[in-house]
């Protein structure tokens, strides 16, 4: 029995290599873009704070108790520092890279970054809010918690929201 052969039609292929493509050129963009001193101070140190704040507010919001500064968030008992790659933006880039690399209209693009920006702006809080608490309560698996289960989890959630917009494009595509 000889290796297994998959045929794949032309149009597909090409499609494939047009959406791999523009998803690294536009990757690489984001790339460029979030290494600017301009992006940093005006886009990332402003919306990192505001991730420090929100996830502050929803401690308070549930009868804890939290104090932010800036992008450091703390309890009594333990604090963090919400840093550049700790706020759901490179999760964002892959999702909207994905979003506007695939061909769909303007409009289904749009909710997909909307929709998707979103779901990965509250996972993120969810992110933080568990950081601090494991920081405090199981101190000995903070750093493992945050870089081997959570990275990944961001990770795989912005390319699990951009398959759940895929599938409701192709879904309408098909009708």
């Amino acid at each position: 029995m000889g290796p297994l052969k998959i045929k794949i039609k032309k149009p597909v292929m090409k499609s494939l290599i047009r959406l791999y493509l523009s998803f690294g050129v536009i990757m690489i963009f984001f790339i460029i873009v979030f290494n600017t001193k301009i992006f940093y101070w005006n886009v990332n140190v402003p919306f990192t704070s505001f991730i420090a704040f929100v996830s502050g507010l929803v401690i308070n919001i549930f009868g804890g108790s939290s104090h932010v500064t800036g992008t450091h968030l703390s309890t009594a008992h333990f604090s963090i520092n919400v840093v550049d790659g700790c706020n759901g933006l490179y999760a964002a880039a892959i999702l909207i890279s994905g979003v506007i690399a695939y061909q769909s209209s303007i409009a289904h693009k749009l909710l997909g970054v909307l929709i998707g920006f979103s779901a990965i702006f509250v996972l993120n809080l969810v992110r933080v809010i568990s950081l601090l608490y494991l920081g405090q309560y199981y101190p000995d698996i903070f750093h493992e918690a945050h870089i081997f289960i959570w990275q990944p989890i961001i990770i795989l959630w912005a390319i699990f929201i951009w398959y759940i917009w895929w599938s409701i494009i192709e879904g309408e595509k098909n009708k």
